[in-house]
């Protein structure tokens, strides 16, 4: 695991790994919503509830035993991401509620200070789950040459996180800019995409909305037509994979054989670049992590093997029958069809 730089970069790292541990709570039911706080001073706090360390292997997640131990099987996603965020604070405190009792670990530096110790009375906490941890940091000025954390950045980040997990609550403060922002998707995806163009003029009243599984893997994508403006986000896991890869190249190639097949035209015929005119999208494939295969040395390009074949072949009969009678398919053949 790396921050990639002590710029703002590996900065907002130090957040994100915390949140991804949030996410693959969410991800096998144990996670009770989260908030994420700056606040007037800068340094950070995170509470979630969810299968967090236990009060008695504190000191040892802490010191990062347990990472180095076992970085990859190990039962807590807490185990890869919080050492690293603890180790690149100049102080920090972490909290932990557990059978309706309160226990604390106090460092500096990177390194615990002393051992864990109760606090009472027990302080109320709102966010709920099996356990729950509230970590709170400032950021080592020793180590990074960034330590302000970008506002827009964290929203952004928490916003991301409960759309791509429909139902997980979450809630954002930032109190240097006055922000108060609780979030929650129920619809995920969809609603997401209902809501970023909620203002723009568009060509069919609701979004194409399909769920198709491959193997160990599960993408989801929602496309929404409009008559302003155009972009596709795409995400593997909670990584926004900017310049997209094998789960878009499946949707277009889906896109492309249903109107081949509803028309009788060829599918070559029909061009990704056209059917890209005003399209605004959310494709989002979920998985082991093992399995997310990127190309070249960053996350931005997912080159999972077979997806993209797999993502046409599942996809395809689904925008068949989803276009076959919708009033966006004459449009949808004028703009992509090259005669």
């Amino acid at each position: 695991m790396y921050v990639g730089d002590v710029g703002v970069y590996g900065l907002h790292h130090l957040v994100y790994f915390l949140l991804d541990a949030v996410f693959l709570d969410e991800r096998r039911g144990e996670c009770g919503g989260f908030e994420l706080e700056v606040d007037a001073e800068g340094g950070l706090s995170l509470v979630a509830g969810g299968n967090v360390v236990p009060p008695e292997g504190m000191l040892e997640e802490a010191e990062g035993a347990l990472f180095f131990r076992q970085p990859k099987t190990h039962g807590w996603a807490w185990a890869n991401s919080l050492p690293v965020s603890l180790a690149l604070s100049s102080r920090y405190q972490l909290d932990v509620w557990d059978q309706g009792r309160q226990w604390r670990l106090m460092g500096e530096q990177g390194r615990p200070r002393g051992g864990v110790s109760e606090v009472t009375p027990v302080e109320p906490v709102s966010v709920q789950g099996p356990r729950v941890l509230r970590v709170r940091l400032v950021p080592d000025a020793t180590v990074l040459e960034v330590t302000t954390f970008d506002s827009e950045r964290l929203s952004r980040r928490c916003r991301e996180l409960t759309y791509l997990a429909p139902g997980l609550r979450a809630r954002f403060i930032d109190h240097r800019t006055g922000e108060d922002s609780r979030l929650y998707y129920p619809g995920g995806i969809t609603e997401r995409l209902r809501e970023m163009t909620a203002d723009v003029p568009r060509r069919h009243a609701e979004p194409l909305s399909f769920d198709v599984s491959w193997e160990t893997l599960r993408v989801r994508c929602a496309l929404q037509w409009c008559e302003e403006g155009e972009g596709v986000w795409s995400y593997a896991n909670t990584v926004w994979t900017r310049k997209q890869g094998v789960h878009v190249d499946g949707v277009f190639l889906a896109l492309r054989g249903a109107l081949a097949q509803l028309t009788g035209e060829r599918v070559q015929d029909f061009l990704r670049s056209r059917l890209s005119r005003g399209l605004w999208a959310l494709v989002a494939v979920d998985g082991p992590d093992e399995r997310m295969a990127f190309k070249g040395p960053t996350k931005d390009l997912l080159a999972i093997e077979g997806l993209r074949e797999a993502v046409q072949a599942r996809l395809q009969p689904l925008l068949v029958e989803a276009l076959r009678e919708h009033p966006l398919r004459s449009w949808l053949v004028e703009q992509g069809l090259v005669l």
